[in-house]
């Protein structure tokens, strides 16, 4: 079986490769925001990323990943894709032990998935209810820097349910989703 999951296909593989660069292409400056928010981000800070297409977040993780300025700089992705998710911060802290910190790098926490628990509609997210309650505790149980990867409902819907956490923010970074890649995605 094979695990690399590269595509077979070489026209496929010309499709990511383009896309990857469009994406980059037309997130120029916002790309380098992010790059110095991490670079500089120590011990519990927040920073949220909107996408709206999720191939846009798996090629984002890729060139933050692959960037030569991240050398020093080890992204960890949690994906918490259950809808019935409550209590995120002790989900965290149990992943947190298991992750093997690589000597001399700044370990940063990637969050995805976290729009399933939040929802489109309805009131107050028992995940978002709990996001804020407990907020005061990240400081003390995750000391590492965390992207919130998230599209634009469930950024909107954090800021309204969650107004205390959302407050914490340091940076706030809006991607586009470039043209090649929702031409892709409708073939």
């Amino acid at each position: 079986m094979n695990s690399s999951r590269k595509p077979s296909n070489p026209h496929l593989q010309r499709n990511l490769s383009s896309e990857r660069g469009a994406f980059i292409a037309l997130n120029q400056e916002i790309f380098a925001q992010l790059l110095t928010f991490v670079d500089f981000a120590e011990k519990f800070t927040i920073g949220f990323v909107e996408i709206n297409f999720p191939p846009d977040a798996k090629i984002l993780v890729e060139a933050l990943k692959t960037n030569p300025d991240c050398r020093d700089i080890q992204f960890v992705t949690l994906s918490f894709s259950d809808p019935n998710l409550r209590f995120l911060r002790d989900e965290i802290v149990k992943i947190l032990p298991t992750i093997e910190i690589e000597i001399n790098k700044k370990l940063v926490l990637i969050v995805q998935g976290l729009e399933k628990s939040i929802g489109v509609y309805g009131d107050y997210p028992p995940v978002l209810q709990d996001l804020n309650f407990v907020r005061d505790a990240y400081k003390r149980t995750v000391p590492h820097p965390i992207l919130f990867i998230l599209p634009d409902y469930a950024l909107t819907r954090l800021a309204k349910f969650a107004p205390d956490f959302w407050a914490w923010q340091s940076g706030l970074f809006r991607f586009q989703t470039p043209q090649i890649t929702k031409d892709n995605a409708i073939k």
